[in-house]
């Protein structure tokens, strides 16, 4: 059978994502002290536009923000003819201002936002209005007009100066944006499901933050890369080491796909047959013009086995078991339908394991200790074990006419010899290589055996 998903992906080319979810890609984490990014005299990528936009995700984490303690997210700020930002306001509230070149305030403050979990924040000014999104939906707007005409005014990430007071970011931010024109809120919402997409008309500033070592020791980073190549952000007073004050774990876009690859299957995935399980990843554009990430995650059942002696256990967990005999035709064992079998008789064993939509066989399994002694509880016994040159066979009694036989682990006699053992009896395997063997001892009345191993 074959698994398609090339559908999935023309589906997904031509509509919104729908999911997002924590991965590897990075973010970075503020400490609320001194962090702060800086990208000198940004403003002239924006001076004298009638449109702006601003997008970010941000993590934060103060429960108590308010003057002097206000958190700087991201944006423009002189208090004077070049603002446009956003700061957590509250716990729950963020303020977002478009100051213009006349000195011209216009605010929007909003409720929603959340502690310690991912958001998405969009400022757009399209000469008219000034819109405030919050996870790809608008939560506010203001009637708005003007232009910003500095050219001398930073970019700030994690901080916002008023009046010489730093309003310091105490959380994480990623995906931070800027364009000299106003985003659609179709444009929003896409970004919101999938990411910014780097060749999007107006683009200005873009840190995908996805430099560097996630909690490792990034202190040779000194910027962030602007990745439409304009003004690259310059780190302050970060620690670039932990978990802290560095580079972390930041958010996905991706539509996450896992499912199943049965044995002798095959996966169409993006033009790709995989034959194995994995993660892969296709980058789709969609028709808003946004970047848009499919990841699948392909699993395939474990048909490992653990074997201790002739106790077998199958790794796989929460599926459905059938033990067989590989040396009857695989034959179902009655009753063996337990994730562990312990064999009753030497042998060979497979177990048929059924989860995740799949039946697959794991790899046949010898059993050969079935009746062996490892340390023998009777009156006979054996020693030294482990042994070098040779082992000596112990018994309370006098034994006529008794068979010594060596085999191999899988039961392959190598030596077969009767003897007469009066209480005691050494045997040379000194030229046996080393390795574990079975030894038999075997009378009239009764039959030992003991694993020996061989140095």
């Amino acid at each position: 059978m074959k698994k398609l998903y090339a559908f999935v992906i023309l589906i997904l080319a031509n509509a919104f994502i729908s999911s997002v979810s924590a991965q590897s890609q990075n973010a970075l984490d503020f400490d609320g002290l001194d962090d702060q990014v800086v990208s000198v005299n940004a403003s002239s990528l924006i001076a004298n536009s009638s449109q702006i936009s601003l997008s970010f995700w941000v993590y934060p984490r103060n429960p108590v923000p308010g003057f002097p303690d206000f958190d700087g997210l991201a944006g423009f700020r002189d208090n004077t003819v070049a603002d446009f930002y956003i700061l957590q306001y509250s716990s729950t509230a963020v303020e977002a201002r478009f100051r213009n070149s006349a000195g011209i305030n216009f605010d929007i403050l909003s409720q929603g936002l959340q502690l310690n979990t991912w958001q998405q924040y969009a400022l757009t000014y399209d000469g008219s209005f000034l819109r405030l999104f919050r996870n790809g939906l608008i939560t506010d707007s203001v009637s708005a007009s003007g232009v910003i005409s500095s050219t001398a005014t930073s970019f700030y990430l994690g901080n916002l100066v008023f009046s010489g007071t730093n309003f310091l970011l105490d959380g994480q931010m990623d995906e931070v944006a800027l364009w000299n024109r106003a985003l659609t809120p179709q444009e929003v919402l896409c970004i919101y499901k999938n990411k910014v997409n780097t060749t999007s008309t107006g683009l200005q500033l873009y840190y995908d933050m996805n430099t560097g070592i996630a909690g490792g020791n990034n202190s040779g980073i000194l910027t962030i890369p602007d990745i439409s190549n304009h003004i690259n952000g310059v780190l302050q007073n970060f620690s670039m080491t932990g978990t802290s004050s560095n580079f972390v774990n930041g958010v996905d876009h991706a539509t996450v796909i896992t499912d199943t690859l049965c044995s002798g299957q095959t996966y169409s995935f993006n033009g790709q047959t995989l034959t194995q399980a994995g993660v892969y990843t296709a980058t789709l554009v969609s028709s808003l013009n946004c970047d848009s990430i499919v990841r699948l995650t392909l699993i395939s059942n474990d048909t490992t086995v653990n074997q201790n002696q002739a106790v077998l256990t199958a790794v796989q967990t929460g599926g459905v078991y059938q033990w067989v005999d590989c040396n009857n035709s695989y034959n179902p064992i009655p009753g063996a339908t337990n994730q562990t079998y312990t064999a009753t008789a030497n042998g060979s064993y497979a177990v048929i394991i059924t989860a995740n939509g799949c039946s697959d066989t794991s790899a046949c399994h010898t059993v050969v200790t079935v009746g062996i002694h490892e340390y023998s509880v009777s009156n006979w016994n054996t020693y030294p074990n482990p042994t070098v040159n040779d082992f000596t066979i112990v018994t309370n009694e006098i034994i006529n006419n008794a068979e010594i036989i060596i085999s191999d682990i899988s039961g392959k006699q190598i030596s077969r010899m009767t003897k007469d053992i009066k209480y005691q009896y050494a045997v040379d395997v000194s030229t046996l290589p080393c390795g574990s063997y079975i030894i038999t001892l075997k009378t009239e009345k009764k039959t030992e055996k003991w694993r020996l191993i061989k140095i």
